[in-house]
């Protein structure tokens, strides 16, 4: 029986009914405990007398809400009213897909932003072993903001049979479904479901590319008269040419969708994450829309990382550093467009198909190699292929003493230029810009990157260790100090040594590296980061950051680091407009899309935020920066479980470090966890008598659990130590210190330029 307004369901009282469907009642509500308006669906009596059907919708539940996904419709809650049961959700403002496109197809760029929050709450899902099954207009909704949620993510596992429908799709329910129904649409589904074959995440792949040509188009991609023709056009037909529904529809994209309308599920992307690095590639719709049709435009080319085929597999380094010269070398060439760094690595490993990775990447051409080296002898194989025609423009392979490898390179970047000549014209020979002509440091410093790159404790300290060997061969490596600088900023920012001691080592490093050579841009950089977060120079720090971008306006990691000086001052517009920009230029970079989201938080934006440090996330599930930031943006939005969450994976995959156990204690002592914030206070406590810990980690805690005059005690230690956060004032754990008059006058003693970061109001 459906529901009067004022009836209890537990803490949840009926407001009205805002839709029905073949699965159930839907009903505003409101939150009697927390204050706030939700949805809450009954599920119908038939399925509430199914044992099999209502463990699998309590099973189901439990794993979408544990997804706690920004592209996710959230599930709040279960209960029974009567003995049925009841799923409590977030309550929407916006309206469906559905509803949206019977105004129209969806300008480019619109769709475009709505398939790529579509793959990224997809790939969540599937990455926990969710398939949707049922991804369709009517499952996707577009909230008031412009942000999209997918509905009734697998809650339903069965279909009770096909029917034919007014418009001659299909629906598994005995009438239209409405939002927040469950159940399939046949006209949208994969061919391998059609057949009633076990579906998999490319069956929802392939639902998807339907959904994304009828935004493009306004029509669907299969339909017939009856549901017999549907289902035929599904398993036998292609779409209409998309160009020919809408000549500006880039052909990148067109590319893109026939891919995921592949009929063969092993002949589509593979995986949600590999359409959204599709779908990333072609995200300037400006740029895409320039490009002209498949074969014109400038030549393109993509370098893939080598693949090591020493018997011993550990010339990992090597190959990276091999393949990103050449790459470098032919990011100066006039008229070559040339994948950037991190997009072109992601296809790392294993076989790919070039048509795969031409429309991930948007290339013509694709550049891959080996590596093989025994004792002093090194091999190295290279081929440049066509993506269209899939055959080799040239390959050749370089057996040469190891000594050799600076000429191979200059070799192979030559002879690539040489084969894409008719393109190119005039074009002049690339040249690789070397620091070193030592190679046994050479390869020391590619080895130290190699381990810095993925920031862990561990890795730190291996990377210090080639570092500084590859300075021991050659003193006057600029670069290699400069890595040795960085590393050791790293080691301040976090406090792994004594801020005075690894801000002095650091300083003497980038010193150095300048009296070497004063216009190399990376440098500039380490010297900016030190005048940032040890000297508080504000304008020096800035100078600097300018001078790195000025000397090297195409590195992603400058404009990064200037908007982090940006963020400290709190010019938050700036920030996010230089943290934009480094992302353009390293669309997948994990610290770059970490510190995007960190600067959206900062900017008082933390859904956004939260967008942006999953994709870094997405990326590599236990990237430190990406788990401590999307923490923080959780307990902006008032998430403070997810925060907590998020913190207690950053302290663990840190091995305890001392400031991701304090920022866990903060939050757990912001959610009212007074017990487990006290215990985790102990524990750095204890800690402090054998390891250093940095006051501001104490702080952060005590704070939070409102101990003022001890917090602001440490606040002053933390000062006297230059702890390098004390920059950051717009990070959450200051909540605690704002419009005290104490923390204006630390500010003032630190001359820092955010004073009015001081005079927001504390929560509460």
């Amino acid at each position: 029986m459906p529901l009067s307004p004022d009836t209890d369901l537990g803490p949840y009282k009926i407001v009205e009914a805002i839709g029905a469907g073949g699965m159930g009642e839907v009903y505003r509500a409101r939150d009697t405990r927390l204050e706030r308006d939700v949805a809450v669906k009954i599920l119908p009596a038939h399925l509430a007398d199914d044992e099999d059907g209502l463990a699998r919708f309590e099973r189901e539940t439990k794993a979408v809400a544990a997804l706690s996904h920004p592209n996710i419709l959230a599930i709040h809650d279960v209960g029974r009213h009567e003995g049925v049961p009841f799923a409590v959700m977030e309550l929407l403002e916006g309206e469906t897909l559905r509803e949206r496109l019977e105004k129209g197809a969806l300008p480019v760029s619109k769709a475009l932003e709505l398939a790529l929050e579509t793959t990224r709450g997809l790939a969540a899902a599937h990455a926990k072993g969710i398939i949707h099954r049922d991804v369709k207009p009517g499952n996707l909704f577009i909230t008031s903001d412009g942000h999209l949620k997918i509905l009734d993510f697998g809650l339903a596992r069965s279909t009770t049979g096909l029917e034919s429908s007014s418009d001659g799709s299909a629906v598994t329910s005995a009438r239209p479904t409405e939002a927040g129904t469950i159940l399939g649409t046949i006209g949208y589904m994969s061919p391998e479901q059609v057949r009633g074959q076990t579906s998999d995440a490319r069956s929802d792949i392939f639902s998807l590319g339907a959904v994304v040509y009828e935004m493009l188009t306004s029509r669907r991609a299969f339909k017939g008269e009856t549901t017999a023709d549907t289902m035929t056009a599904i398993l036998s037909a292609d779409p209409s040419e998309i160009r020919s529904a809408r000549t500006v529809i880039p052909p990148q994209i067109s590319r893109i969708l026939r891919r995921t309308l592949e009929k063969k599920p092993d002949e589509r992307f593979q995986s949600a994450r590999d359409l959204g690095f599709a779908l990333e590639a072609v995200s300037d719709v400006d740029a895409a829309l320039s490009s002209g049709e498949p074969g014109a435009g400038p030549p393109s080319i993509a370098v893939l990382p080598f693949t090591d085929m020493s018997a011993q597999k550990d010339q990992d380094y090597f190959c990276e550093g091999m393949a990103e010269d050449i790459l470098n070398a032919l990011t100066g060439i006039e008229g070559l467009e040339v994948a950037a760094r991190s997009m072109a690595f992601r296809f790392k490993g294993g076989e790919h198909d070039l048509r795969e990775v031409g429309d991930a990447l948007d290339v013509k051409t694709v550049l891959e190699g080996s590596v093989r080296t025994a004792g002093n002898r090194l091999r190295v194989t290279a081929q440049l292929n066509s993506v269209d025609s899939g055959h080799q423009i040239w390959s050749r392979r370089y057996d040469r003493e190891l000594d050799d490898v600076f000429a191979i390179q200059d070799e192979i970047a030559t002879d690539i230029v040489e084969a894409l000549r008719s393109e190119l014209g005039d074009a002049e020979a690339p040249r690789i810009v070397r620091q070193t002509e030592n190679q046994e440091a050479y390869l020391l410093y590619l080895r130290g990157r190699h381990h810095w790159l993925t920031r862990s404790k561990g890795a730190l300290l291996k990377a210090m260790e080639s570092f500084q060997q590859a300075i021991e061969s050659d003193p006057n490596y600029a670069l290699a100090h400069t890595g040795l600088a960085d590393l050791y900023s790293i080691e301040g920012l976090y406090s792994y040594l004594p801020e005075d001691v690894a801000f002095t080592r650091a300083r003497a490093s980038a010193e150095r590296a300048l009296a070497i050579n004063d216009h190399l841009a990376d440098s500039h950089r380490s010297l900016g980061i030190i005048r940032l977060y040890n000297d508080w120079d504000w304008d020096d720090a800035l100078r600097a950051l300018e001078r790195s971008v000025e000397l090297d306006p195409m590195n992603a990691t400058s404009h990064l680091w200037l908007a982090n000086v940006m963020g400290a001052l709190g010019r938050s517009p700036e920030a996010v407009a230089s943290a934009r920009r480094a992302q353009a230029l390293d669309p997948l970079d994990l610290f770059t899309n970490a510190l995007m989201g960190a600067h959206l938080a900062f900017a008082g934006r933390p859904d956004e935020a939260v967008i942006e440090c999953k994709k870094a996330l997405d990326l590599d599930a236990n990237y430190l920066p990406g788990l401590y930031f999307l923490g923080d943006a959780h307990a902006r939005g008032g998430r403070l479980d997810e925060a907590i969450t998020m913190l207690a994976n950053a302290a663990e995959v840190s091995e305890r470090a001392s400031f991701f156990v304090g920022f866990l204690g903060w939050a757990q002592a912001t959610a009212g966890q007074r017990k487990e914030a006290q215990a985790t206070l102990a524990e750095l406590e204890a800690r402090a008598a054998n390891e250093y810990v940095a006051p501001l980690h104490l702080a952060m805690i005590v704070s939070a659990l409102g101990d003022m005059d001890r917090a602001f005690e440490l606040l002053d230690e933390a000062r006297q130590k230059r702890n390098a956060l004390l920059v950051y004032t717009r990070f959450s754990f200051y909540d605690a210190f704002r419009g005290d008059p104490r923390f204006r006058e630390h500010l003032e003693r630190m001359k820092h330029r955010d004073l009015a970061a001081s005079d927001r109001i504390r929560p509460g």
